[in-house]
């Protein structure tokens, strides 16, 4: 993590000395050469990256860089803070306390001096150590390291494929008897899933072995080159073969064939094998590939000779498979309970039955595997050798993780061998996976967020940095190391999950590099200077009497889940000046922490309030970098007064406010949030109607918009619906708007002036939509993708007219209880492909028009009136597209 925090540094004090050049008075020119100083730093860190763990000696310069680096990070921030404090001071008492001042400023420059006589020491012993030479001379060892766990890892592996019955049969089936034309066919997932195991028994399958007329298996890796991949394909083709192409054309005899090849260049050995392919049907496996530039440089030397054949590629990586061939790759899927007790049962017992008294644990053991073939074979080997009785068995319950990764590293080794594959600024992305619990589902938003605030995200032109992020989840994804557990309806993630041996080996990479420390009950650790503390409480432990025992100034991060107590933390967390995440979600404050004024490195801030904590909001004024603020209402509604929330309509740097309590926005506001990008709030509008409509023009630059409007008697009460058509009035003034969420509002405009043309995505949450006027403006939208409509009680028929919804894609339905009449012209929705009906239990027919879209790819209806069932039922025979019927929702 060196890397991370120069590189991280590096950003940081350019933009502190382009933007903000009077904070640094007195120390400027020590900064700016300590700047220089971590540039110069980072270039033999990019030297060194694969080399710091096949090498001692550069593994510990990299660590020395590192605290090194921590320490100019300690030191700036603290010296920001505390001029910061002195600037928030009277007149009278900078005066007064002018000296102490004075002290400061030259204890920060003795610091930084410090420091680069540090950098100058690591650069130095450099050479008096052979660091130089050490890094120049890890190839070989590296290779030797690759081969001993390749070795290994053959040693673990499953001959026998279980739970893939159905997937090689697919497979074989695509390699034999698709077309004519050369293919490339790839299996994809997480390491250890499989892939080799299914490959191989493809590979040797009856039907393929008759179907090719050669074959060959090559074992790529990280470090493979393309001479060793051509040799290796080459020997395993018929020898006959190749000493008829040598002797022929060089004179070669067979005693001295592999010896001249071995002597070849590249090029003439891409030569030979064309030749020696060409014109037959070939099967080739190149399994565990990693780097697209391998395939982009063996592509030539195999020839398409329209004779079916194919290139078949494992991977973790989905890049790889997609650049060597369109045809989309195959997902290895994880096993399922019963698959994996009977891989479990297999390896253990090895045929025999299981004793009735066992078959419980070892169930438990199979299911804490989470599905991960080589977890469970492991585990197997290790039990096959013990006795079998409960007593020894009971001892892996709840510790099946500590065997997997302690016990026998094998598939700690093999799984990290992902991580260390990945590019520098995707590691302190991946290893942030391990703040969260066990099994827990991942909300995207709040990584991103959180990956934001961290400074993990580099800036790229004019990307904004959530589009970045996105990309960044979606490539940590696409190498196995992340699955995916819910997509959004625009087919973005909304939530993920993370491997338990993938968490463990996240937590354990950053506990070296003190990058996060983990705390939970059991577990009571106290180490040196972590940067992160994530705390996972179960009520058995009150978290607060932990803080205590930490070095508050190093600590860059404080993350709570679960039940960690209730306290006011006031009193732990005064100390924590200097951080830049705060994640209290988990804890009920009854009033905001004094600390947290102070807190002016603060980038993202959740925390979930009670009545009474609600009258401090106007406290964090002074968070000047706070770019993501959560609050949440605790057990309790309640009313917030304007005035205590004006604040925050201050901080310049916001750019994703959610505020889930009563009447916050308020009448006039001084400044302009040219950054809010997301604002999702509640506003009570049963007095102060115009505040919302007001408010609205200082959000110029917001893309997504969520109101709820809560009412006073938790009902609509209005003499004339026009009065509360006015208050979205200033939703025109939102140029840059997106996706728009409206919750509990009793009519929509009727003139379609009043919606920004830019919005995409539309949700309506028990919204009124009477005689369907609502849906004749929504209908003109020219750019809305996504309409969601819920729990709208007044709909009774909707009319979608000719020309209506024109890039509408996706429709969704639900809890519409009085819905019973759906009228569709031609030309309406004619870009429609998903539609989803739910809970609509008075709609029984849908108008043939619908059906009639070419479009139109899927058809979901849940929990549907009878009458419509049965329709749907007979039609699912004459319909193009998937027609699903089911019980459940949305």
């Amino acid at each position: 993590m060196a890397d991370y925090v120069v590189n991280f540094l590096v950003e940081y004090l350019s933009q502190k000395l382009e933007k903000e050049v009077n904070f640094f008075g007195g120390v400027q020119g020590q900064v700016k050469s300590l700047h220089r100083e971590l540039r110069l730093t980072n270039i033999f860190l990019e030297s060194s990256v694969g080399k710091r763990n096949e090498h001692p000696i550069v593994k510990e310069v990299v660590g020395q860089i590192r605290e090194v680096a921590y320490e100019a990070e300690d030191v700036i921030d603290m010296y920001i803070l505390k001029v910061a404090k002195h600037r928030n001071r009277s007149l009278v008492e900078r005066i007064f306390l002018s000296p102490s001042h004075a002290i400061m400023l030259r204890d920060v420059r003795n610091k930084i001096a410090g420091i680069e006589n540090e950098i100058n020491k690591i650069y130095n012993n450099r050479e008096k150590y052979g660091i130089e030479r050490a890094t120049k001379s890890i190839d070989a060892a590296a290779a030797a390291a690759t081969e001993a766990l390749h070795k290994r890892r053959r040693e673990v592996e499953e001959d026998d494929v279980v739970g893939f019955v159905d997937d090689s049969s697919t497979l074989v089936k695509q390699l034999t008897e698709g077309g004519r034309e050369f293919d490339v066919i790839s299996i994809i997932g997480m390491g250890g899933l499989g892939k080799t195991t299914l490959a191989k028994k493809i590979y040797n399958n009856v039907g393929v072995k008759r179907h090719f007329e050669c074959r060959a298996w090559v074992y790529v890796s990280q470090d493979f080159r393309i001479k060793e991949l051509l040799l290796k394909i080459l020997k395993q083709m018929k020898i006959l073969e190749l000493q008829r192409i040598l002797e022929e054309e060089l004179g070669i005899k067979i005693s001295d064939l592999w010896r001249t090849l071995e002597g070849m260049g590249v090029e003439k050995l891409k030569e030979h094998l064309f030749k020696c392919l060409q014109g037959k049907s070939y099967l080739i496996v190149m399994d565990d590939i990693w780097k697209t530039e391998l395939w982009d440089e063996a592509r030539t030397a195999f020839p398409d000779d329209r004779n079916g054949s194919r290139i078949l590629i494992t991977s973790r990586i989905k890049e790889v498979a997609s650049h060597a061939s369109p045809t989309p790759p195959y997902f290895l899927r994880f096993l399922d309970k019963d698959e994996s007790w009977e891989l479990f049962s297999k390896k253990v017992l090895r045929g025999r039955t299981c004793p009735p008294e066992l078959e419980t644990l070892g169930r438990k053991i199979a299911d804490d595997c989470r599905g991960l073939p080589l977890s469970i074979v492991v585990l197997g080997g290790l039990l096959a050798n013990r006795e079998k009785t409960s007593r020894e068995w009971s001892k892996l319950i709840g510790h099946v993780n500590w065997y997997l990764t302690e016990a026998n590293p094998i598939c700690k080794d093999i799984l990290a061998l992902s991580y260390t594959n990945l590019p520098r600024r995707l590691q302190p992305c991946f290893l942030y996976f391990g703040v969260y619990p066990e099994d827990f589902e991942i909300p995207v938003r709040q990584l991103i967020h959180l990956w934001t605030a961290e400074g993990f995200i580099q800036h790229t032109g004019n990307r904004s940095v959530e589009n970045v992020a996105e990309d960044y989840l979606e490539e940590v994804i696409d190498r196995s190391l992340i699955q995916v557990s819910r997509r959004a309806t625009d087919g973005g993630v909304k939530k993920c999950r993370i491997h338990d041996l993938l968490r463990d080996l996240c937590i354990s990479e950053s506990k070296e590099d003190k990058f996060l420390e983990l705390l939970r009950a059991g577990n009571l650790s106290f180490p040196i200077k972590p940067r992160r503390l994530s705390f996972h409480g179960d009520g058995s432990f009150p978290v607060y009497n932990v803080l205590n025992f930490f070095d508050p100034p190093c600590a860059r991060s404080l993350l709570f889940f679960g039940d960690v107590g209730d306290r006011d933390l006031n009193l732990f967390v005064k100390n924590f000046e200097l951080i830049r995440v705060l994640n209290l979600e988990c804890i009920v404050l009854h009033s905001i922490p004094k600390s947290i004024e102070t807190m002016i490195h603060l980038r993202y801030l959740r925390i979930e309030l009670s009545a009474s904590a609600s009258f401090f909001l106007d406290s964090l004024r002074n968070l000047r970098n706070l770019e993501t603020l959560v609050m949440e209402r605790g057990h309790l509604a309640f009313d917030c007064p304007v005035s205590s929330v004006n604040g925050i309509f201050m901080l310049q740097s916001l750019r994703n406010l959610y505020l889930e309590v009563l009447r916050l926005l308020p009448y006039h506001l001084d400044e302009v949030l040219w950054n809010l990008q997301v604002l999702s709030t509640s506003i009570s509008w049963y007095d102060e109607e115009q505040a919302f409509s007001v408010a609205l023009d200082k959000f110029p630059c917001v893309r997504e918009l969520t109101i709820r409007f809560i009412h006073k008697y938790n009902k609509f009460n209005f003499e004339e619906d026009e009065k509360a058509v006015e208050l979205l009035e200033g939703l025109h003034q939102l140029g840059c708007l997106q996706k728009l969420k409206i919750e509990e509002f009793p009519i929509l405009p009727n003139d379609l002036i009043s919606f920004p043309l830019t919005i995409t995505q539309l949700t309506l949450r028990d919204v009124g939509l009477a005689e369907g006027g609502g849906m004749t403006v929504l209908g003109k939208l020219p750019n809305l993708r996504i309409l969601k409509i819920k729990w709208c009680d007044d709909i009774n028929n909707l009319h979608f007219f000719g020309d209506s919804f024109p890039r509408l894609e996706v429709l969704k339905l639900r809890r519409l209880d009085y819905f019973e009449e759906w009228k569709q012209e031609e030309g309406a929705m004619p870009c429609l492909r998903y539609l989803v009906i739910s809970e609509c239990s008075n709609l029984t027919i849908l108008p043939p028009e619908l059906w009639s879209l070419t479009s139109l790819q899927k058809v979901e209806v849940l929990t549907a009136n009878p009458e419509l069932e049965q329709m749907l039922q007979e039609l699912q025979r004459t319909v193009s597209c998937k027609l699903v019927i089911r019980s459940g929702y949305f």
